[in-house]
């Protein structure tokens, strides 16, 4: 496992993205500068966990490290506070993945660290 990653095991675990101070607008990932009046101000926000499916795909070729979980479902879900997140969708019927579907976070297994085999959790989606 790499150092790395636990000295920002927080963001994973806590969904924290960016609120700039001077205009307000929220990001997800965390930005150094703002994307809307590119101001430097930014601060570490905890974003809302739950929103709306914005668009979606079912994967049948997974990535590397997914193929035990094909087919799975990517979607951009729009947060409740307007930031967009690109994630998975788990634990949800197929006929219930769609457009505009309410979806809430959920922390699931995301990997096993192959050399030390510890397992590394992270945020997916499930739809409400």
């Amino acid at each position: 496992m790499t150092i790395q990653y636990w000295r920002i095991r927080d963001r994973y675990y806590r969904l924290v993205g960016s609120r700039c101070s001077a205009c307000g607008a929220e990001s997800f990932p965390p930005v150094y500068r703002c994307k809307k009046c590119g101001s430097e101000r930014m601060v570490d926000k905890e974003m809302p966990r739950s929103g709306r499916i914005l668009t979606y795909t079912q994967l049948h070729e997974p990535l590397p490290g997914f193929e035990a979980q094909a087919p799975f479902y990517l979607a951009v879900v729009k947060l409740d506070n307007g930031a967009r997140i690109l994630t998975q969708i788990v634990d949800s019927p197929d006929e219930s993945v769609k457009t505009g579907a309410k979806v809430r976070a959920t922390v699931r297994r995301a990997k096993v660290d192959g050399e030390s085999g510890q397992i590394v959790y992270g945020f997916k989606f499930i739809v409400t």
